[in-house]
């Protein structure tokens, strides 16, 4: 595999037959450079592959910067969070574009808790990520900021919002669960805690009933596990959360396998299981969502739901410098493809007879 060349002003320079300085100055957005020829250089630039940092000449003016706003909480969630940025960092820095990263604490009225990189005007847009207050984002409309939402609390029509397919990646959790035999299974989670989770509750719940239309003489029964979900400082457990599960795993009929909203709430699914004698995955199978490194990590590896965290940081700048260019186009919703990663947390239940080579095709069809 050959090596690219690197493009430099001198090169262009020589293509157009001018000097580098003129090169310089237009891809600097030196006005002393004339609109055409500026249009005529940069054009050349970009046709040979010339990494050029800053914004268009013609473009409006602007700072060069995006704000990204997070719910201060999320430092504490680095992984998950941490690989979203990553990947907006990744896509500003291929834009010529710089970040201003800021955590809010929700707790305080907006008006003092609003970065100064917003009040004063220093950015052209910005990326929100997660469960930020309404207020916040009531501001930026306000303020006509053009801004995309990563991963919402809930659905808002008329703004530009970029998730995984959470959907679609419960519905996976289901069809492994449904072919390896499981027929009494549990969601765990609070779905109305976040849209995210409430996408995957439905999403699973679709699935199984999707199976029980087709198979109705080999139907699955869904059990719901609440007690858990995310609040503004994190994680939490409900001293509740505990006695339900044990309620579904000691039942006359004992729940064989669990989906957990998030594969936090997977390990301490894990954590309930031990001193009730139970082991997974002799017991009860486990597929969590996310997969974060200590899914691959724990003991058994946590079969889990992969989200393309990088690739959401990515679209979500795309996006919201495509609504600087265009404030008039309609707003978008992306959802980006989820993967089911098999590890050894699932296996098919006791006395299973084989695969279900149905249920896959059932779920998709309910999908």
């Amino acid at each position: 595999m050959g090596f690219m060349k690197k493009v430099t002003l001198q090169m262009i320079a020589d293509k157009l037959n001018v000097s580098k300085a003129l090169v310089s100055k237009a891809l600097s957005g030196d006005s002393a450079v004339n609109e055409v020829t500026r249009e005529i250089i940069w054009k050349t630039a970009e046709e040979e592959g010339y990494r050029i940092k800053g914004r268009k000449p013609g473009s409006a003016p602007g700072t060069g910067n995006l704000a990204v706003l997070m719910p201060r909480a999320y430092l504490d969630d680095p992984e998950y969070w941490g690989k979203i940025i990553k990947g907006i960092d990744a896509e500003l820095a291929k834009q010529g574009y710089s970040m201003l990263l800021s955590s809010i604490d929700v707790t305080m009225k907006v008006k003092d808790g609003m970065p100064l990189g917003i009040t004063e005007r220093k950015v052209d847009g910005v990326v929100v990520l997660g469960q930020l207050p309404e207020a916040y984002t009531d501001q930026l409309t306000k303020r006509k900021l053009p801004f995309v939402l990563v991963d919402p609390d809930a659905q808002h029509p008329d703004l530009d919002l970029v998730m995984a397919n959470n959907y679609l990646g419960a519905s996976q959790a289901a069809q492994l669960l449904l072919r390896e035999g499981h027929r009494r299974l549990a969601f765990v989670g609070d779905a109305h805690t976040t849209w995210s989770f409430s996408e995957r509750r439905r999403g699973f719940e679709d699935a199984i009933a999707a199976h029980n239309r087709k198979r109705p003489k080999d139907a699955a029964e869904l059990a719901v596990v609440g007690g858990m979900g995310v609040s503004g400082s994190g994680m939490y457990t409900k001293p509740e959360f505990a006695a339900s599960l044990e309620r579904e795993l000691r039942a006359e009929r004992p729940v064989t396998a669990m989906f957990c909203a998030n594969d936090l709430i997977a390990f301490d699914a894990l954590k309930v299981l031990q001193p009730l004698g139970l082991e997974c995955p002799a017991d009860v199978s486990l597929v969590g969502f996310d997969d974060l490194t200590l899914a691959e990590l724990n003991q058994p590896g946590l079969t889990t739901v992969k989200v393309p965290k990088e690739e959401m940081g990515s679209r979500a700048v795309q996006i919201v410098l495509g609504r600087i260019a265009e404030p008039e186009k309609l707003p978008e919703l992306v959802m980006l493809s989820t993967a089911l990663v098999k590890r050894a947390s699932t296996v098919p239940a006791a006395g299973a007879g084989g695969g279900d080579t149905e249920a896959e095709s059932a779920a998709t069809a309910g999908a």
